[in-house]
């Protein structure tokens, strides 16, 4: 289930073969503590370089599931576009300056992204042959992104300034944007039909951001910024455990402050149960279904970022170095069970797809 990059996170025969509730609870978070070096010595993993793909300069891994195959995009040649990177062999998906930002389990495999300009949602499915769908605009609508997918085909993203869920079978459910805000886009969506969203207000500044978990009620629950705070971004969620969900994110102080949070909430109360937050300058953008936390670490030298990607796990911050000479990684998606994290991360002056696998429990 699962995100076009930029830096406030956050922030898109064979086919070509890519209501508002505010929260019930008012818990105070309570910071990780730093590097836990027991966890980083244990956790052993691996990790891959899957390439620029497609004949390009550059790729980027956005999805993956716990058997391995990845959706992402690759660009910026003759053959830039969506990919789906399945059981090993890699599939172009149909779709000019297209890009698959989350995929789903099961079979078909269905693969969520947007395709041409201005960008138009499309939902690819993957199982005898591979089918693309566009997922319906408003006729006033020009543009429009699926950014998450569930295994039933479920998709959520915006169109054009709303945000938006289209069920498998293709009907179109627009989420009213709250008061305050003037334009939204869902993140992730779960079997359950419970879904992240993030809201603007005017002009998109990094102080007018606000995440969401909506439940499949409608009911939308508000992802409050740490104390001191003032916008947060909530980038991924977990299936339903014991009747909870997990809930990845950023808060905010400032364009230059800013920690990755884990939010656990009921989702039958819409209470907020924890709020855990990272001392790490970092952004949370995906969440296992035992609330792992994939994501990465940002650091400025001589004003020049620099990123780790991390696995936060429990109170441990685990840092995935990527294969070889790269650097500079990025995580973007982890699989449900958390063993396996999907990113990028820099080869020479190329980028390219990483997945890591993680091989302790």
């Amino acid at each position: 289930m699962r995100q076009m990059l930029r830096r406030l996170v956050t922030a898109t025969g064979s086919a070509l073969a890519v209501t508002i509730a505010a929260a019930c609870a008012t818990d105070v978070p309570t910071a990780a503590p730093p590097t836990d070096p027991v966890l980083a010595r244990a956790a052993a993993y691996t990790s891959i370089d899957i390439g620029a793909l497609l004949g390009n300069y550059s790729s980027q891994a956005k999805g993956v599931n716990d058997a391995g195959d990845v959706a992402g995009y690759s660009c910026c040649g003759a053959g830039s576009g969506a990919f789906a990177r399945v059981a090993g062999t890699v599939i172009s998906l149909a779709g000019e300056g297209s890009a698959a930002l989350a995929i789903s389990y099961g079979s078909p495999l269905y693969v969520a992204g947007y395709t041409g300009s201005p960008s138009q949602p499309v939902r690819w499915s993957i199982g005898a042959s591979t089918e693309t769908t566009f997922l319906p605009l408003l006729p006033d609508e020009t543009f429009g992104a699926a950014r998450g997918i569930n295994d039933l085909g479920d998709a959520v993203g915006n169109a054009g300034n709303q945000a938006a869920i289209w069920s498998g079978a293709g009907v179109r459910t627009t989420v009213p944007t709250p008061v305050g805000f003037v334009r939204g886009e869902g993140r992730g969506i779960n079997n359950a039909g419970h879904a992240v969203v993030v809201f603007f207000a005017a002009g998109s500044s990094w102080s007018g951001v606000r995440g969401y978990l909506r439940l499949a009620s409608g009911e939308l629950i508000e992802m409050p910024p740490l104390s001191g705070d003032v916008t947060t971004y909530a980038n991924d969620l977990s299936e339903v455990t014991d009747g909870s969900v997990h809930v990845a994110g950023t808060s905010r102080t400032s364009p230059y402050v800013f920690r990755s949070v884990r939010w656990k909430v009921d989702v039958t109360t819409g209470q907020i149960l924890t709020t855990t937050v990272r001392d790490e300058m970092s952004h949370g953008l995906a969440v296992s279904n035992a609330g792992g936390v994939a994501g990465f670490l940002e650091t400025n030298a001589e004003r020049t970022p620099r990123f780790n990607a991390y696995l936060w796990r429990g109170t441990g911050l685990l840092k995935l170095n990527p294969p070889g000479s790269g650097k500079d990684g990025r995580a973007w998606a982890i699989s449900q069970s958390g063993h396996l994290v999907a990113g990028e991360a820099m080869f020479g002056v190329s980028r390219h797809a990483v997945l890591w696998t993680i091989l302790s429990p």
